[in-house]
This record gives C-alpha cells, sequence and structure tokens, in this order.
C-alpha cells in the first residue's frame, strides 16, 4: 500500500505531520495498492484536478487542501463519493498536507512567498491552534507596496488587490491563504504592511480602520508556492516522475 511507501514515511516526516494540530486529516487520506511511480501535485483535489490526475496516469496525488476536514469523512454524496469513487477505481492515492505545508520552515508558502518578493523571513507572529501559523519577512531596503504587488502578479501570474500602494515598507507579515484573521497581529507587531491572499471584505475594512496598507494576491496564488516546491524536492529525492496541475485561476 501506498502509505507504507518510503516516500509517504518521508513526507509525514519532513512535514512532521503527527506534530501539527489542524482541521485538515492531513497524510494519505485515501490509500492505494500500487507502485509510485508517477506523482501529480495540485493545490486542490477537485473533479477536474482529479481527471487530470488519471489522464496522466498519476499514482498518487498530493494537494494542499484535501477533502477530509475537522471530524472526519461523513455520507459518501456529491463531491465526496466522486472523489473516493476515482481514487478508488483509477488506483489512485490521495495525501494532503494543509498546515504543515503552510508553515514549514523551508518548503513551506509563508516562506516561499517572501521568497518571492525578495524578503527574508523573520519570526512568527501569530499562533493557531499551539503552530506558528504566520511570519514576518524583512526587506533590507524599503520598497513601494505598489511594487511588490507589481513583482507578485508577475511571479505568480496572479492579480493584486492594493492599499496603501504608495507607501515604502520595510517589514511585512505574511499569512498565505485566506490569511485575514492575522492582520490585527501584523499591526500589533509593527509589520508595514501585511501581505495574504484571499480577498475578504472584513481583512478591507480591517485595513482601512488600522492604516495598514495591505495586499490580497489570490488564495491560489499564495498556495501554489509549497505545493511546487514539494514536487521539486520529491522528483530530486525520489526515483519518481512528477507532474504540476494549475489550476490557471487569480481567485
Amino acid at each position: 500500500m501506498i502509505s507504507g511507501s518510503d516516500l509517504v514515511g518521508f513526507l509525514d516526516e519532513f512535514l512532521s505531520i503527527d506534530d501539527i494540530k489542524d482541521d485538515s486529516r492531513n497524510g494519505i487520506q485515501v490509500d492505494a495498492d500500487t507502485d509510485l511511480d508517477k506523482i501529480a501535485f495540485a493545490v486542490d483535489v477537485r473533479k477536474d484536478i482529479l481527471k487530470r490526475a488519471v489522464d496522466a496516469d498519476a499514482d498518487m496525488l498530493f494537494v494542499h487542501h484535501g477533502f477530509i476536514w475537522g471530524n472526519g469523512l461523513g455520507p459518501l454524496r456529491g463531491k465526496e463519493y466522486h472523489i473516493v469513487k476515482e481514487l478508488v477505481k483509477n488506483d489512485i492515492g490521495l495525501y494532503a498536507a494543509h498546515l504543515p505545508l503552510d508553515v514549514h520552515p523551508e518548503v513551506g508558502n509563508n516562506v516561499q512567498l517572501a521568497k518571492t518578493i525578495g524578503a527574508k523571513i523573520g519570526e512568527p507572529f501569530m499562533e493557531y491552534n499551539d503552530t506558528d501559523i504566520a511570519r514576518m519577512a524583512y526587506f533590507k531596503k524599503e520598497k513601494r507596496v505598489e511594487y511588490i504587488a507589481e513583482t507578485l502578479e508577475d511571479k505568480l501570474e496572479t492579480e493584486t488587490s492594493v492599499l496603501g500602494g504608495k507607501k515604502k515598507v520595510k517589514k511585512v507579515g505574511i499569512l498565505t491563504g485566506k490569511g485575514g484573521m492575522a492582520l490585527k497581529a501584523a499591526k500589533e507587531n509593527d509589520a508595514e504592511l501585511f501581505l495574504t491572499g484571499e480577498r475578504t471584505y472584513m481583512a478591507y475594512n480591517e485595513a482601512l480602520d488600522l492604516d495598514m496598507p495591505l495586499i490580497f494576491a489570490g488564495h491560489y496564488a499564495t498556495e501554489t508556492l509549497g505545493v511546487m516546491k514539494m514536487e521539486e524536492l520529491v522528483k530530486k529525492k525520489f526515483a519518481v516522475e512528477t507532474t504540476f496541475l494549475s489550476s490557471k485561476t487569480t481567485i
């Protein structure tokens, strides 16, 4: 079974799957009785992504957002039924790494997003379930917020929404995905800019009230980075073929 493979053992240990409390059921969500010759990587498990994994003859799909959350798997209906059916029918395993991939000190989404804008990763500034989930990042010299947004649009092929574009900043609070919850903590820890993914009205209003420069760069775009870094690592470390299944969305 895939769950007993060297690759899965490596992933569990490298990503500290058992040590990080999360709403996601991280690790193997669906097992498969097959050899691991090709691994597909994606941010989400969806019907269209799964079809592409099947078409690519993948033996396992590694995703950031799996489909088993909270108290576990409920009745197999709708999307859940389709996903399990297609995975089992095509003998494809599903591995999910949510929070462990966001916060990893080497390949994590936060760290990789800091590198993308040319900043040095710094200290954590917010916890969730006893895990440091948000990080500061620092520029050597001040940069305009609008320039940082342009860099993100170019490198991540995304669209940004910006507040305070003309301001110059050196200290940036980062939480990828739907990270608006960390905006206030970033301000309290003297960040001069908050960078996250998903555009939310609540975070927008809070940024205005706090007079906090803000960049929304897209939930999907900010969370491709860790997945692609994991693909690179797995391909280098194990003798397997890999493919990244892009969604091409700016949401």
